[in-house]
């Protein structure tokens, strides 16, 4: 009989590992993509967190760029930025562009990141990933009512020849009611949202104790949808874009970026 000898081999896993200059001050762990030598990857921080500028040693976790598995490095105790800090990454910046054309629609892209439904309100998966959806579709509606029923001018005597025209006083209320609604309804979802972005983050107010919410929301709605935007993204490490439910590059996944 012939014996056959075996060896015990034991195997390591290679780990690839990258140079990389930190785009920002990042917490132990955080993972965000990148591009190295022209070849896209998404790597991982040093456990003990790193600084802005600093040069480290990071893991590679993929070299696929197709999806982005993002830690939520959102600050706690404080706003990323003040209130008025919207200009910061310029004035072309989407964000930017978005709280002063759109508020609504940045608002809602905040809001599927916190994954809340249309009324601010935390909601299961296949409610909240219709969040920006259904924004969208009420703001289009609600733009399309009001020109629809907005204030037309009588102009035409008996015979048909013009005159000196009257406001339709019907038409001009249920355009002005139509108007106001939505008013509020933004108000209040701004309202909502921001005590709920306050509220995972342990934000305190910092004035006006009990209505500084509301106060930002009616007051102050661009920069309001801007700070929140700001402080559940970081545009330091990843880009802005207009168009998606997000307001984030597609591949990113907000399941991934914002577990709760």
């Amino acid at each position: 009989m012939t014996l056959k000898a075996y060896s015990a081999v034991t195997t390591a896993e290679v780990v690839e590992t990258v140079q990389i200059i930190a785009p920002s001050t990042l917490a132990g762990g955080y993972t965000f993509d990148t591009e190295v030598d022209g070849k896209s990857m998404t790597v991982q921080v040093p456990n003990d967190g790193v600084t802005e500028g600093q040069t480290f040693t990071a893991t590679v976790v993929s070299t696929s760029p197709k999806l982005y598995m993002l830690s939520d490095n959102a600050p706690t105790g404080e706003w990323r930025n003040g209130l008025c800090d919207c200009c910061k990454y310029g004035l072309l910046h989407p964000m930017l562009l978005m709280a002063w054309c759109c508020p609504q629609i940045l608002m809602a892209q905040v809001m599927t990141r916190m994954k809340l439904n249309f009324l601010g309100e935390p909601a299961p998966y296949d409610e909240w990933t219709k969040t920006f959806r259904n924004v969208w579709w009420s703001t289009a509606a609600v733009f399309v009512l009001s020109s629809l029923t907005s204030p037309t001018i009588e102009d035409d005597d008996d015979d048909g020849n013009p005159e000196t025209g009257t406001i339709n006083p019907t038409a001009g209320f249920v355009s002005n009611t139509i108007s106001f609604l939505y008013t509020l309804y933004i108000w209040y979802i701004l309202y909502v949202t921001r005590s709920r972005v306050r509220e995972r983050y342990n934000i305190p107010e910092e004035c006006c104790a009990g209505c500084e919410d509301m106060l930002c929301a009616v007051c102050c709605s661009c920069c309001t949808a801007a700070q929140m935007a700001d402080h559940t993204a970081d545009y330091d490490v990843i880009r802005a874009t207009c168009c998606t439910n997000t307001g984030l590059p597609k591949a990113v996944n907000p399941k991934a970026m914002y577990e709760v």
